[in-house]
């Protein structure tokens, strides 16, 4: 009896420290931290995923790309999406130096699931930019998203956002481009 009363107190010690030390560990993400490979700009509500950007952009600039395509292949906006968009994008488009396969390609500090992000994924990372760091803020500092813009000209157009100062178009930064024009590019990837 005395044997089975140790046991299961040495159980339930074990049990509460492992949770309180999970928690712990949750816990301490923090925006801007640095973390696999990138900075941390986003944190979900449960404390355990994110996302994290690449140090800096990809040299130079990069065009959309799949500027014919007639039907939707990453057409989504949400946080989260932006891999899902980049797979699409790689997937259909061939052409070589696209935002999309630029960032896909991406091996950097030992990581090599990169994604070109969404534009809300984009407009999140705007928003915590200075925790981040690496970006400038001139008027050529729109950075290209995953998000294609609807509606017609069907698929032709998608998603940049502008980082810049004096902003491109007053009022917003979140700017439809023809997907032929170039763009900074900024990978990120999931944590």
């Amino acid at each position: 009896m005395k044997n089975n009363f140790i046991k299961t107190s040495i159980l339930l010690l074990s049990l509460t420290f492992f949770t309180n030390s999970s928690f712990a560990q949750n816990d301490c993400f923090k925006i801007g931290d640095e973390y696999q490979g990138g900075i941390i700009f986003y944190i979900d509500q449960t404390g355990e995923h994110g996302l994290i950007a690449a140090p800096s952009d990809e040299p130079g600039f990069a065009i959309y790309g799949c500027l014919g395509n007639t039907s939707p292949i990453a057409d989504n906006s949400e946080i989260g999406s932006g891999d899902s968009n980049t797979q699409g994008i790689v997937n259909y488009c061939e052409e070589e130096g696209i935002a999309a396969r630029l960032c896909s390609d991406l091996s950097l500090n030992g990581y090599s699931d990169w994604f070109l992000p969404s534009i809300n994924e984009l407009e999140m990372l705007y928003l915590n930019r200075n925790a981040v760091g690496g970006f400038d803020n001139t008027e050529t500092s729109a950075y290209i998203s995953s998000t294609e813009a609807r509606p017609a000209p069907a698929y032709y157009r998608s998603w940049a956002y502008d980082f810049g100062s004096p902003q491109l178009i007053p009022y917003t930064r979140k700017v439809v481009s023809q997907k032929d024009n170039t763009f900074k590019v900024r990978a990120i990837r999931k944590f």
